[in-house]
């Protein structure tokens, strides 16, 4: 995989391609996975060949055990070097070890709004290929989704598109307000 190119490229999974490399041994040869709760435990739980095998419920995931996940997947050999855990708490993890959590702002309404993680996968992608690297950039995908979704006031109703819309507007603000507190 990925073997035959010049310069490697950097290699992200988000879903379907999470669940693909842990089924077919590969999670390792990756560089960052983009999970949510239910997918990491997934990957946690080493005797699950499908998800609908995990030992827990991938619905019923408490969310105050994603650390407990996130070491589990690592211990596992079912993670690559670097993850961005997706959630109520967002998570930026580097060779197992946590070493961010955004909380903030807390728009529990976006949980529920269908291609969120999509943008923050999106975002991290276009970061790290325009040559953040994968901690700041995945820093900044999680804290510009969250100030998006501020910013167009979601509600159960709200499409996607309309926090896409924001995007722009927030990782600017995002990557000033990093930029003024490193001044």
């Amino acid at each position: 995989m990925a073997d035959y190119w010049e310069k490697r490229p950097f290699l992200i999974a988000d879903a379907g391609a999470i669940l693909i490399a842990k089924a077919t041994g590969l999670c390792e040869r990756f560089d960052l996975f983009t999970p949510d709760a239910g997918e990491l435990a997934f990957l946690a739980d080493q005797d699950a060949g499908h998800p609908a095998y995990v030992k827990a419920s991938l619905f019923e995931v408490d969310t105050t055990q994603v650390p407990s996940l996130i070491a589990q997947a690592y211990g596992s050999h079912n993670s690559p070097r670097y993850m961005l855990v997706k959630g109520p708490v967002d998570y930026v993890v580097d060779g197992g070890k946590v070493l961010h959590q955004v909380d903030a702002p807390n728009i529990p309404v976006m949980e529920a709004i269908g291609g969120t993680g999509d943008t923050i996968t999106g975002m991290v992608s276009v970061l790290i290929s325009g040559g953040f690297e994968p901690v700041r950039a995945s820093l900044i995908a999680l804290r510009a989704n969250r100030l998006a979704g501020l910013l167009c006031d979601p509600t159960p109703a709200t499409r996607v598109f309309e926090i896409v819309d924001r995007l722009g507007e927030a990782i600017g603000k995002v990557i000033e307000e990093a930029r003024d507190n490193t001044s």
